[in-house]
């Protein structure tokens, strides 16, 4: 027997063995370890619902709700949470705290709108977000939407919306909660975590902080450039990979009446963190330093006149700062030290009107940034950069058929103006400004229909538009370059689908779930990134792209004790652009099918899971020439609760694969995690 039937005999045994140890009694009584993903579709709000979040009974959007339970205790960032449900795929330059990019339904990451408590954190600079940078001990939970946005995130975009829930004061009066987390595992890693939140009388506070480092010198092949010759092959451990991060929430508030509360929140996160090379050079020192501050007040008003009016207005400020250091030229466009500094300050205000048949939501939006990068070597005279923007939006969710069927029309208006301001060469030769100014008009439609009590029918189809970043106009970062002659991506997605929903008074199954959706997206100058022999990018527009494709999801609850999750994504790409050498081939970084599987069994305290992540069919480039290798990962887990202390072990990527989503830049292999938490 070879290695590899080895291996593939020894992960099919755990996975079929793991759940039996919670057989071995019938007892019930002590408090359970919930299971994972919570997909959330037609119930009741939960207690810390409050205005401004979406009512997740009336939205006719394809959408799935992750629960704290689900990744409590676990050494995993945000990225390897969502990459979990269907229709999602992550792209991660390398181990914990590297560069990770989310894609919804074949989109790009910049199509895809993140937010943090409704506030939006993509940035006119970089447009997509790097999930690496959120602190996940601070999250509650996380609202993933596919496709159409609700009117309650002031951008829309063509790949749906992110929306990060940070941990809300649940504490009553009197009474101080606290938690405790020390993580400890593979590569030297290791995590601190905590949070307090108490409630002294109409106050309330809640502070949560982390501490997460790691080496990150996994073990890696290093082909040395030469694919097709092994000769020059070599096992060695992954250099500059290390990182270091910190991060701190605070949230004060007060409960001016029953129907009105006040509150400030400040968010400050620091990381410090090695960027290798493609050949895993061991001289390399680049780094990239980031420190980042965000802060948001916010006032909430319900139940207003006789209109029931309710009201949610927030102002928030944000500064980030990137330092790119590489001035012994290592990477990328020869030799750079350069400090990005990014500046966000907006506001948005949100009303929504009550009546029996419908819910009118009405929502303003504003703001400024500004993007001020430095050469520290004098090399090059980088611009400062200027967004302004103004957005509004109406949707109506109107009810009929006695509850049955929900219609939802609504309407975007966004106006952008963008100023790249004039300055002067290291040469003293002025450099022209130029301004940019656009406003675009998004329709959307949604529509949700419950024939019967175990079926719900749901069909969405929107306008959108996305606006080059600054990133992608004048950015000069590392390995990419901009392209002032960019244009806005214009395009139309819809998508139409089925949820399944039934519980038993059965011993042998007690619960099932089924949904499937079909969805579209077409796009007219879609941005995307050519490379060239030296792997300098710079983003262009295609003429135009399409990408067809299906999820599905399935959850299966039986013998009391089990669980099973299986979740597929099935998508076609294409690049529909003049150019005929890209004509007809599959987008880059979009893989063309996915699967997700996971069977899971608690008992009392004790929960043991087994799970599996496959994906298939990535190219890396656009024309098609370079094809990633396909990705197997098993992950395997034990968590234990008693009394107060909750203990949780696992192994990841068992198959020891290290996977490739970035050319160059592989993943860990086979990596082992301990964790300890104490709730007072």
């Amino acid at each position: 027997m070879n290695l590899s039937m080895f291996r593939t005999g020894l992960i099919a045994g755990i996975l079929v063995i793991l759940p039996f140890p919670a057989l071995t009694s019938a007892e019930s009584g002590s408090a359970p370890v919930e299971l994972d993903t919570v997909v959330v579709t037609a119930q009741k709000e939960t207690d810390d619902f409050q205005t401004g979040d979406v009512d997740r009974d009336l939205t006719p959007a394809f959408h799935t709700v992750i629960e704290r339970e689900s990744f409590e205790g676990r050494m995993e960032g945000l990225s390897d949470v969502i990459e979990k449900e269907a229709g999602i795929q992550i792209r991660q330059s390398g181990g914990l705290g590297s560069f990770s990019s989310v894609s919804l339904r074949g989109s790009a990451s910049e199509q895809v709108m993140v937010y943090m408590d409704g506030v939006l954190i993509n940035e006119a600079s970089g447009g997509g977000v790097d999930l690496s940078g959120i602190a996940l001990s601070n999250v509650e939970s996380v609202e993933i939407f596919r496709g159409i946005s609700p009117i309650n995130f002031n951008k829309a975009s063509m790949g749906g919306v992110v929306n990060i829930r940070t941990l809300r004061s649940k504490a009553s009066k009197e009474k101080i909660t606290a938690k405790a987390t020390a993580e400890y595992g593979s590569f030297d890693t290791w995590k601190l975590s905590g949070f307090v939140n108490h409630k002294p009388g109409d106050w309330d506070y809640l502070v949560s902080a982390d501490y997460k480092e790691s080496e990150n010198d996994f073990e890696i092949l290093n082909d040395n450039g030469t694919k097709y010759n092994s000769a020059d092959d070599r096992r060695e451990d992954r250099n500059n990979e290390q990182f270091d991060q910190a991060g701190l929430l605070g949230k004060i508030g007060y409960d001016l009446t029953d129907t009105a509360r006040i509150s400030f929140s400040n968010q400050w996160f620091s990381r410090r963190q090695g960027i290798p090379s493609w050949n895993n050079s061991g001289r390399t020192a680049t780094s990239l330093d980031t420190r980042r501050n965000a802060s948001t007040l916010e006032f909430i008003a319900d139940d207003i006149g006789p209109g029931r009016f309710n009201t949610i207005t927030r102002f928030e400020y944000t500064d980030s700062r990137e330092v790119y250091d590489d001035r012994e030229g290592h990477i990328g466009l020869g030799k750079q030290h350069i400090e990005y500094v990014t500046r966000k300050a907006g506001g948005d205000f949100f009303l929504e009107w009550l009546t029996d048949r419908n819910v009118l939501s009405f929502i303003l939006a504003g703001g400024q940034e500004t993007y001020q990068p430095k050469d520290f070597l004098n090399r090059k005279s980088p611009h400062d950069s200027e967004r302004k923007q103004f957005s509004a939006g109406l949707q109506d969710s109107l009810t009929m058929l006695d509850g049955r069927l929900i219609l939802t029309p609504a309407l975007r208006y966004t106006l952008i103006r963008d100023e790249l301001e004039s300055a002067v060469s290291s040469f003293g030769e002025p450099l022209p400004g130029r301004d940019r100014s656009e406003d675009y008009v998004n329709p959307q439609f949604g529509l949700k229909y419950r024939p019967a009590r175990l079926l719900t029918l749901k069909a969405n189809a929107a306008r959108y538009t996305r606006e080059p970043s600054f990133y992608e106009l004048f950015g000069d970062r590392g390995i990419f370059m901009g392209n002032e002659d960019l244009e806005a991506e214009k395009g139309v997605n819809a998508d139409a689908g089925f949820e399944i929903r039934k519980t038993f008074d059965d011993r042998l199954v007690q619960s099932f779930s089924i949904n499937a959706a079909f969805f579209i997206s077409e796009v007219d100058d879609l941005i995307t990134r050519r490379y060239d022999s030296h792997g300098i990018g710079k983003s262009m527009n295609i003429s135009k792209s399409s990408i067809l494709g299906i999820e599905s999801g399935l959850t299966l609850t039986f013998l009391d004790y089990f669980r099973l999750t299986v979740n597929y994504t099935r998508q076609d790409t294409e690049n529909k652009g003049r150019d005929p050498l890209f004509d007809g081939k599959q987008l880059p970084g979009r893989f063309e099918s996915a699967v997700y599987a996971k069977l899971e069994a608690r008992h009392r305290g004790v929960k043991i899971y087994g799970e599996y992540i496959g994906e298939s069919g990535m190219y890396y480039d656009p024309a098609n020439l370079l094809k990633a290798e396909d990705r197997e990962q098993f992950n395997a887990g034990f968590s234990v609760l008693y009394d107060r202390f909750l203990f949780n072990t696992e192994v990841q990527n068992i198959g020891d694969d290290n996977y490739e989503a970035f050319n160059g830049y592989p993943r860990p292999g086979i990596s082992y995690f301990a964790s300890l938490s104490y709730t007072y």
